[in-house]
Order: structure tokens, then sequence, then C-alpha cells
């Protein structure tokens, strides 16, 4: 269903990734429609559901599908990353408080949900000898593929600034003051969804040796790399 969705809404994919909640199609870097996105998320699940309703009623393997495909569905729906319902989560959050708050909320709510589900698949394999909860818990990826996902979406958010600030015509301004030695990829994490940045640039004596813009930034995250010093650009 990530499939389908995506091919009829003309987003290319790059690869399919095999998660404990299914297979998850994973897009080619561009600028994207969070909206479109979002439907590509719930197509997953929705699958799932649909694939249980056809099985409802049914005996023997047809009831062993409709258990597995409702189980499937409403488990990719808990908002935790990387699960589709945590992916839906990630962009709303992220298009209200920027990158940075959306992934601190995302990572404690994914810690909490975890412990939760890892304490019913434990009861789980007491209560029934079923250990598919627990398994599915434990092999989920961690906050590494989060920070991933993240780097992609301000990556994306850059890209399309431009559209947004065009049609916009007036668009509020952020400063941000950053040490020479910083990364462009550390810079890139303190970047806002909604707001054009201007980042000063520091000496160790706290004299402002320069300004980039973030247009400045994405030339340079193309060219140069996400680990190249900021005060590379203004050499």
């Amino acid at each position: 269903m990530h499939i389908l969705t995506a091919r009829l809404l003309k987003m290319p994919l790059v690869r399919i990734r095999i998660l404990p909640g299914g297979l998850r199609a994973e897009l080619k870097q561009g600028v994207r429609s969070h909206r479109k996105l979002v439907l590509i998320y719930l197509s997953g699940p929705a699958g799932n559901l649909l694939a249980a309703a056809a099985f409802y009623g049914s005996q023997g393997f047809g009831r062993n599908l409709f258990e597995a495909n409702l189980a499937i569905g409403l488990f990719n729906m808990i908002p935790a990353h990387p699960l589709d319902g945590g992916q839906i989560l990630l962009i709303i959050l992220y298009k209200r408080m920027g990158g940075s708050r959306a992934a601190s909320i995302l990572k404690r709510m994914s810690v909490v949900l975890r412990i939760v589900f890892c304490l019913s698949g434990i009861l789980q394999v007491v209560l029934y000898k079923n250990p598919s909860l627990l398994i599915a818990v434990l092999i989920l990826p961690g906050h590494k593929l989060l920070e991933e996902t993240m780097g992609v979406m301000r990556f994306e958010n850059l890209l399309s600034r431009r559209q947004r600030i065009v049609k916009k015509k007036v668009y509020p301004v952020r400063h941000i003051a950053a040490m020479e030695d910083c990364s462009l990829g550390e810079i890139l994490k303190k970047l806002d969804y909604d707001s054009f940045h201007i980042i000063y640039l520091l000496n160790n004596s706290m004299e402002i040796t320069g300004s980039v813009t973030e247009q400045q930034i994405l030339k340079a995250l193309e060219n140069c790399g996400s680990q190249e010093p900021i005060k590379s650009i203004i050499q």
C-alpha cells in the first residue's frame, strides 16, 4: 500500500525496508508535500485494516489472517518512530514547533511506549506463550533512525523555503549565533521550520567574524557535506 500510494501520488521511491510492522517505502529526497507523505504513511495500516475486514468472520487460516492484519494495522498506528503513526506525528509536530522540539517530544513518547509494549510483550509470553509483540518491540530501530529522518526533513525544508517565502511575501527571520568550528550538520539541527535564518559566526573571543544565510548553508551542504565547518562558507 505504501508503494501503490506513492506511485499514485507520483512520488518516486528509493528502496523498500523491512520493519516489524511490514514494508516501508523510502522516497527520494527533494521538495515533497507533507500531505502526500501523511497519505502514504496512512496507507500502510489502512491496507492491513482493509485486509482484516476482508477476512472478518473467517475460520481457520482465514481467521489467522484477520487477526494478523488487524494486529499489524493497529500496531503500525502507534505514535512511536519509525512506525507509520510515529511518522505522521513527526510531520505534524515538525510543522507546528520545528525540528528540535518535535524530535525531543517524539523521543520521549517512543521511550515510554516501548517500555509499555515491552512489558505487555513479556506478559503476553507468560500468559499466552506468544512472543510476537515482544520481538516486534525489541527489533524496532532506535533514535539514530529518527535523527536521520529529521536531517532529511530539515534539508527538504530548506529546499522548499524559497517557494513559501515567495508565496507569503513576508516571512519571519530568526538570528542564530554559532562558533566558527560548528559543522553544517550541527547548524542544520537548529533551524526552525517556519523562519528564515541568519547565522552569525563567533570566534573564541566571542567576536562576530561574519554571517551566513540558510541559502548559503544549503549550497554548502550540496557541495561539501554535513561535516564541513561553517566558517568555510565565508573563507
